[in-house]
């Protein structure tokens, strides 16, 4: 198991970039002119979810020419999408470490909106980790990779959620990931229903997020009108409201607590990990509290890495995001 960082975790940023808020703002910054390849290459996966109704995703590659060091599948997070300024700077920096990239999008986020009927929720790990598995297997025929163990997964946020859980369902799974080495979770949600509340006790937060998911449902009502009438919900006054009606209304939960439930990560969940597995967070995350994640800590196969500053999905400790430091391509086997 890795166990240098890269960077220390108890650095301070300068005093203008200390403070969370402008960490998390600064995430989703600076993608003007950035991109991983000049070569990025669209595909639509068929899959089903966990009722055995037929679902699409769409990812994106950026190959290298030549040979690779292997490949890395990340995962944005709630209301970003493949192209969100946090996953192709990493992804634009694994590539220069010779990284195969492969983005995906999670359901209803994006440019996908219109490939399938149902709603996206967190609890879709089904599908999510089917695309993720094709995604590799069909790198592999691309690259014909064999048996080399060459394969990472990074999250950020709720990406960070489903990367757990995909580390989860992988070491379970007759299915499994090939050449998986390691996953990386950003600033995860992993208490969903205590995110949510932490967001809505920042103003600022809390209306960003909710006006950006209410415009995210009324693209989907548009595609689909005779499915949704999303105009009654407009006078929800925060995301845990909006929540709350969307679950009763449109999934089979009986209520927002109901619905987080579904993809909240218990300490039980993380003990069957048998793939290495890197936590990182900062202890001033605005929407995520450093205890949720203290009782992985002990796990054997996951390292925690709590940095003193960074914001939620920032991290901009020395110029750049520390998160660039720790992810890196997987050392070939048998290397120290």
């Amino acid at each position: 198991m890795i166990t240098e960082i890269g960077f220390d975790p108890d650095q301070k940023p300068s005093l203008l970039l200390r403070p969370p808020m402008i960490q998390s703002a600064l995430a989703s910054r600076g993608k003007k002119g950035l991109r991983i390849s000049d070569s990025t290459q669209h595909f639509l996966f068929h899959t089903f979810d966990q009722d055995g109704h037929r679902i699409r995703l769409l990812g994106a590659y950026d190959l290298h020419r030549g040979p690779s060091r292997g490949l890395a599948v990340l995962i944005h997070g709630w209301e970003g999408s493949s192209e969100s300024a946090y996953v192709v700077r990493l992804g634009a920096q694994l590539f220069r470490d010779g990284m195969d990239i492969f983005r995906i999008n999670l359901r209803d986020h994006g440019p996908t909106h219109g490939l399938n009927p149902g709603l996206f929720n967190g609890s879709l790990i089904h599908e999510t980790y089917d695309v993720a598995l094709q995604s590799v297997n069909l790198w592999r025929e691309m690259r014909y990779r064999k048996d080399e163990d060459s394969v990472i997964i990074a999250g950020f946020s709720m990406g960070g959620n489903f990367a757990i859980r995909i580390a989860g369902s992988h070491s379970i799974s007759r299915n499994k990931i090939p050449g998986l080495r390691h996953v990386y979770a950003i600033s995860p949600a992993v208490d969903p229903e205590k995110t949510t509340r932490m967001l809505d006790a920042h103003p600022i937060l809390s209306h960003y997020f909710l006006r950006k998911w209410f415009e995210s449902l009324k693209i989907k009502e548009g595609l689909f009108p005779d499915l949704y009438n999303f105009g009654r919900l407009k006078d929800a006054q925060n995301v845990m409201e909006l929540t709350d009606r969307v679950a009763r209304e449109h999934s089979h939960y009986a209520s927002a607590s109901h619905y987080f439930q579904s993809y909240t990560v218990r300490p039980e969940h993380m003990a069957r990990i048998a793939v290495p597995l890197t936590i990182m967070s900062a202890q001033d995350d605005p929407i995520i509290s450093p205890d949720e994640l203290s009782p992985m800590a002990d796990l054997p196969l996951v390292r925690m890495v709590l940095t003193r500053y960074g914001g939620h999905n920032g991290f901009f400790l020395n110029g750049h995001p520390a998160y660039l430091d720790l992810v890196r391509p997987p050392a070939p086997e048998g290397s120290n």
